[in-house]
């Protein structure tokens, strides 16, 4: 009975974790959104709003979303997106980042399962760039390590696309 119940636990809590993650396709449709709908959306999924800079001519929204899990290691998200205007133009950042490998690998899994290919790579020591195209449409993958001053290491994968 103890196992049925742990394995249960363990089952919501990752369906929990993976229910937070925000796709691919809902992120390039984000790039369309109204700010307030962004908000509603990712304060219903559980995000924070962390940072919230405005002025005449940029806005910036800094969300983050946190969960600890049973083996004590910590699940993080963090989305930022970016609003700009000069005249009549406009254009639209938005960055997600999670430390999550296996979402990282659902990404890229995705990515090639839509036509994406990669179109340029850089290298930045401790970040890593690459382009990924559809023809249309550019995203940019980063792997980002950081490594802290006891020797451990922590891996952010970014994703970040712009209109």
């Amino acid at each position: 009975m103890c196992k049925f119940l742990i394995s249960l636990l363990l089952i919501i809590i990752s369906v929990s974790a993976r229910s937070q993650q925000i796709e691919v396709p809902k992120l390039i449709d984000m790039l369309n959104w109204t700010p307030k709908r962004i908000d509603t959306t990712l304060k219903k999924d559980g995000y924070l709003l962390m940072q919230k800079d405005i002025d005449s001519t940029s806005s910036l929204y800094q969300y983050s979303w946190f969960d600890k899990q049973v083996d004590g290691k910590a699940a993080v998200r963090s989305f930022i997106f970016a609003d700009a205007r000069v005249r009549d133009m406009k254009s639209r950042l938005i960055t997600y980042r999670t430390y999550i490998k296996e979402e990282y690998q659902e990404i890229a899994a995705w990515l090639l399962a839509n036509n994406y290919q990669s179109t340029a790579k850089f290298d930045f020591k401790e970040a890593q760039h690459t382009l990924y195209s559809n023809g249309t449409f550019t995203i940019r993958v980063k792997v980002i390590t950081t490594a802290l001053k006891d020797g451990r290491k922590f891996i952010a994968y970014e994703l970040e696309m712009g209109k």
